[in-house]
């Protein structure tokens, strides 16, 4: 598995936000959300679980050097 399959597995296990990376807040007129501790990169998911984002610093990180995994 490459980085960011480490990355997406450990969102999905995490028992803090039930596998969506995200907190969401809500008081009746205002939504606010924040990633979870989990999601350090700021990874956002399709419906269909699909990685839609993530930051440009991860991306760098996890796919720099594919040739070595």
């Amino acid at each position: 598995m490459d980085k960011l399959e480490y990355a997406v597995e450990a969102i999905r296990n995490c028992d803090l936000c039930y596998g969506k990376g995200y907190h969401g807040y809500a008081n009746g007129e205002d939504f606010d959300m924040e990633d979870c501790e989990c999601n350090p990169h700021g990874i956002i998911f399709d419906e269909d679980g699909s990685v839609l984002y993530h930051d440009e610093l991860m991306f760098d990180e996890l796919f720099i050097s594919q040739e070595a995994y």
